[in-house]
């Protein structure tokens, strides 16, 4: 098993199943720091944890930043000559294939309309792995 925050194994503190279009809220006092697909799968939300920004601030407590969906709140990568580069969001056009597990600290998920039917098109969907919010 990976490892998070201080040895904390993922899936020690809980976890989740998600397949419908409905967006999940990791627990109070918790973020989600691991996602598996069950199956190809877009998403509408991964919303990065923030929490590690201070107020007012263009730096993070611990110099690590998350991707996501929405715009990203700090440089968490590098070009060639070194200088920081804030990574693109994530578009919900973007296929994450079954099998797949992608780790960072996110406090929501939400799945696309796969197939723009309008219906939870899902048979599988992923599970997500929680780990301590601070």
């Amino acid at each position: 098993m990976g490892l998070v925050n201080n040895m904390t194994d993922i899936g020690q503190m809980g976890s989740g199943h998600l397949k419908s279009l409905t967006e999940l809220f990791a627990p109070t006092g918790k973020v989600i720091v691991a996602i598996t697909t069950l199956e190809a799968v877009k998403f509408a939300k991964l919303i990065a944890d923030a929490s590690g920004v201070a107020s007012g601030s263009a730096t993070v407590d611990d110099g690590v930043s998350y991707f996501g969906t929405g715009t990203q709140f700090l440089a968490n990568g590098e070009d060639d000559d070194g200088d920081a580069v804030t990574s693109a969001a994530i578009a919900s056009t973007v296929n994450f294939p079954a099998g797949l597990t992608i780790y960072g600290r996110w406090t929501s998920v939400q799945l696309t309309d796969y197939d723009a039917s309008g219906t939870d098109a899902y048979t599988s969907g992923i599970i997500v792995y929680y780990g301590p919010a601070a």
